[in-house]
């Protein structure tokens, strides 16, 4: 008689014995075990100024990886990338250890497809601390999530490239890099490593993770739904400013195929300013963006609501007309 497969580790309670089954360990190691040695090799690692500058560039550097890359061109297609932009998008998006491209966009457009299911991977109606790590650092019953079409990431042979590499390119881009550029340019090798390596990684990974559990949560309810509060994507300028500009998270998930997040001029979207440069030099192109009219109609909407909302609680003597 065949065994017959009991229930994913995830259903299981936790216990002494079997703690240790439920934690997904190579997530675990690059997003709690490397920082906590980083942070405790800090104490003892002057931070010099060249390598504090070197740290901040590299930090904006991984960051487009994630925000113009991982995001904005492979999980939305919000525009389109020549072959050179699109291998310095996947080395960067390396550097910032979040996962390979084809993975960080598969669970991204599960999360826009099924916003706030069970099938969301990274679903805040699960709490705060889920939507925010836990959601990669426990092993999650695969049947669970939401499966989009992701033909196109299959297709493309820079996102496979870097899936089959993606040790090489966390190793190569998110650790020795950084190091060696401080050791060669001015001697602070164990500095680049702690500094411009590991606490970089570690500062951009939850600020990244902040879109995923403070974009959702944090926000009063009506000025942080603009366009649509039927589900908890909210805009935050703090959101925004860790992240490049990924904080409008409200535009961003009723009109995901535009590459801004910031459409007003004033509002913070480095990311944005980024994919728009990189067109003027034709690295990029085919730039999406939804119609002026589309969108304001969207704001009205949704003020609309709001009025009749407020009306709806007041005692009239006379029905508005």
């Amino acid at each position: 008689m065949p065994d017959i497969p009991g229930p994913h580790i995830s259903e299981q309670p936790v216990t002494l014995r079997n703690w240790h089954r439920h934690i997904a360990w190579f997530n675990t190691t690059f997003i709690i075990i490397i920082p906590l040695f980083g942070c405790i090799a800090a104490v003892s690692t002057p931070l010099r100024r060249p390598t504090a500058i070197w740290a901040v560039l590299y930090y904006i550097w991984t960051a487009l990886g994630i925000t113009a890359g991982y995001h904005r061109l492979w999980s939305h297609r919000t525009y389109e990338a020549g072959l050179p932009l699109r291998i310095f998008l996947a080395c960067a998006g390396g550097g910032a250890v979040q996962g390979s491209i084809r993975w960080w966009s598969a669970k991204h457009r599960a999360h826009h497809r099924w916003t706030d299911t069970e099938k969301d991977p990274y679903n805040i109606r699960r709490g705060l601390l889920y939507s925010h790590v836990l959601w990669m650092i426990l092993k999650q019953d695969p049947k669970h999530c939401g499966r989009p079409d992701n033909s196109d990431l299959n297709e493309d042979p820079v996102v496979i490239w870097q899936h089959r590499n993606y040790i090489r390119f966390v190793l190569g881009f998110g650790l020795i890099l950084p190091m060696v550029m401080a050791g060669l340019g001015w001697g602070d090798w164990k500095g680049g490593l702690v500094y411009a390596g590991i606490l970089r990684m570690f500062l951009f990974q939850q600020a990244t993770f902040c879109v995923n559990s403070l974009a959702h949560w944090l926000g009063d309810q009506a000025s942080s739904h603009p366009f649509d509060d039927r589900n908890s994507p909210r805009d935050h300028i703090f959101t925004a400013l860790v992240t490049l500009g990924e904080g409008y998270h409200n535009f961003h998930h009723e009109f995901p195929s535009d590459y801004r997040n910031g459409i007003e001029w004033w509002q913070y979207d480095p990311t944005k300013w980024a994919i728009w440069t990189w067109s003027k030099f034709r690295l990029a192109s085919n730039l999406k963006r939804f119609r002026t009219n589309e969108i304001e109609m969207g704001r009205v909407q949704q003020m609309q609501k709001r009025l009749d909302q407020r009306v709806a609680t007041l005692k009239c003597s006379i029905p508005p007309n």
